[in-house]
Parts: structure tokens; sequence; C-alpha cells
């Protein structure tokens, strides 16, 4: 449901040239097929680099901060929105300079922001909208994610108008993938879905900057209502492929690994089944579920750690709050990192520059 993102609590157990020039070549692809998903490792996950997440300061979720823990264990915060604002969905910059995320006052279009992992340099990635407008005079923008040389924001543009479907959900006009550089320039889009037909979510480059991974909801006007999937897509925007099913509901930003190998998501996003994490190659082989929770747990989004051994999420509810995990790539040797009094998810590891 469009605006999902903005307002979503997590109580609910709920250009080739441009973009090819940006990245380069690292030399990386996509694992052969039926190769092996990692094996298990004897020690748990040592925190290294800086995890970035989303904390609630109030009860009723209506307001959020980001929030890094480093090695040293100790919470900083990292940004200081006003009440009724939420900062969500923090990305890294692969140079470890910039965190790029969204940042959605209470009645106005989300926008994008950058800033230092010190909290200094707070900066929107494009110009403001002006006070009274709507997704019809100025652009909702969210979910950022970095190319890999650093320069250029992915993200998801919302435009248009907004019609409400027989289930009272809100659907907006034009979902589309779209990048800019970093300082709001070049804005382009790579790919849009038909008018009312539902969200483009969460897109991430793979490190070669030669494909898109994102998550594709249906709407209430589409077949298949309300089902959501895991897809690809060539940077250029071309030949879009989904590589989970409708019925499993997967997605929730999914992650690449540091060497474009794997790709990492969650099944049964808001559905009400129990969600499990799962890794996969990009072009949908190698499939293994890695993580078995009990009915009831909730999860949020996954993220590779900068060495590509360990992976980053949220689970809840301990008395009824979520906190930040890591484990390892087959699920095993989970450990708390975080602890609060209402709720930490949206994580995102990255090595500080």
């Amino acid at each position: 449901m469009y605006r999902s993102i903005r307002l979503a609590s997590a109580v609910a157990a709920v250009a080739s040239t441009v973009v090819l020039a940006a990245c380069g070549d690292s030399g990386t692809s996509a694992s052969e097929p039926g190769r092996s998903a990692p094996s298990r490792t004897a020690s748990a996950p040592t925190l290294t680099g800086t995890i970035v997440f989303r904390r609630y300061l109030s009860s009723d979720e209506s307001w959020a901060a980001l929030f890094t823990i480093g090695t040293d264990g100790k919470i900083r915060k990292l940004t200081n929105p006003d009440p009724g604002v939420v900062d969500d969905r923090p990305s890294w910059s692969p140079d470890g300079r910039l965190i790029a995320f969204t940042r959605c006052p209470p009645s106005a279009p989300c926008r994008m922001f950058r800033v230092a992992p010190d909290g200094t340099g707070l900066a929107p990635i494009a110009s403001p909208c002006p006070p009274g407008a709507d997704e019809q005079t100025c652009s909702d923008d969210a979910n950022p994610s970095f190319s890999p040389d650093s320069r250029w924001v992915l993200f998801t543009q919302s435009t248009g108008t907004v019609k409400r479907d027989s289930n009272g959900e809100d659907w907006i006009e034009h979902s589309a993938l779209a990048i800019m550089l970093t300082d709001g320039s070049k804005r382009r889009v790579l790919y849009r879905r038909a008018p009312w037909s539902g969200d483009l979510n969460t897109p991430a480059l793979s490190a070669d900057g030669r494909q898109i991974v994102f998550e594709e909801v249906n709407s209430g006007f589409s077949k298949l209502a309300g089902k959501r999937a895991v897809f690809v897509i060539a940077s250029d925007g071309s030949s879009p492929r989904r590589l989970t099913p409708w019925a499993e509901n997967s997605g929730d930003q999914p992650a690449w690994s540091p060497d474009g190998r794997w790709l990492v998501f969650h099944s049964h996003v808001e559905d009400g089944s129990q969600g499990q994490y799962f890794l996969m190659h990009p072009d949908g082989t190698g499939r293994r579920q890695i993580t078995h929770f009990a009915d009831g747990t909730w999860i949020g989004r996954p993220s590779f750690s900068p060495d590509g051994e360990s992976i980053a999420f949220a689970k809840g509810p301990e008395n009824r709050i979520a906190a930040v995990y890591t484990m390892r790539l087959d699920g095993s040797h989970i450990q708390q990192v975080t602890h609060t009094t209402y709720w930490d998810s949206a994580a995102a590891w990255g090595a500080t520059s």
C-alpha cells in the first residue's frame, strides 16, 4: 500500500550508461547455478563496522530517529527529527562516508536526506517540497540506496493522485524506480509500473552496477491484489524478472551481499503468516531458508555485514518490542545487539571510512 513505508508500524506483524559509468565493473558476478549456500561458521558474528537503525521515540510510533552502534557497543543518536517526523530506511554509501535515509513529515511528501556517520553534514538530497505540496506538485522520494561508487542514489519516486481501493487502502498513481546524483541533479526514471497498479519499493544496485533488486507490491486495482515479490531488473530499467512466488509475499528491502553473489530477504511481509529469512542467488538459484522462527515472531529488513559473513536484522516482540540482532549466514549464533523501550528495526550494516 502506498505510504506503507512512511507510516508502517513495526508492531503490525505487519540509464545504463549513467549507472554503469557511475558504478564501473568490480569483476564480481552471480554464483554458478546450484552453488551451495555459505557453510556454517564456528563463532558468533563480530560487530565490525557500524550498524545504523531506526528507533521509535514515541509509543504510537509517530516519531522516529536514526541511531548507530559501533564496535564499542555504544549507541549514538544520529538524527534529531521534530516530533511527528519519522526518519527511516537508512542506507550506507559503500565508501562509508554517508548514510542516506527517508524523512517523512506527518502531512507532506517524504524526502531523502544524507548525513555523515558522526551526525554532521545533514542535508536534503533533493530540493525540499514547498509548504502545502502534495504528490501532484512535489514527488514523494523514499527508500534511498547508493551506487557502488557512492556517487548516485537509487530510490522510489511516487507522484500523481492517490486512489482508494475497495479495501480502503491508498495507492499512488505513479510508482517508479529512479536515480540521481547525491546532490539531487541528473534525476531520471529507470522503471515505472502502470498507473495505480502498485508500488516499487527499496531498490538496490548490485556490486557491479548491472542489476537492481527491489520489492514489487500489487495494488488493489491489480491482479493478485496485495501480493508482493522480490524482483531483479537490469540497471537500465529493462528485463524485470520475478524471483519469489507471489503467494509467499517476500521482500522487505532485499539486500545484496558485498560480492554480489547472494540476496537476503524474508517471506510473509505483513500477511499474518510467520516470516523467515532466505538466501538466494540473483538468478533465482541456490535458494536456502536460514531461520526457523516460532510463530508470532516479528522480523524486519536484513542487511549483510561489510565482510559478507553475517547478517543484521530486527526481531521481536520481546515484551512487546523489537531489537536489532546479528546472525551468521546459516542462521546460527543469533546475538542481540540493541535494547530499547519501544522498537528498533530497519538495520543497515556499514563499514565506516
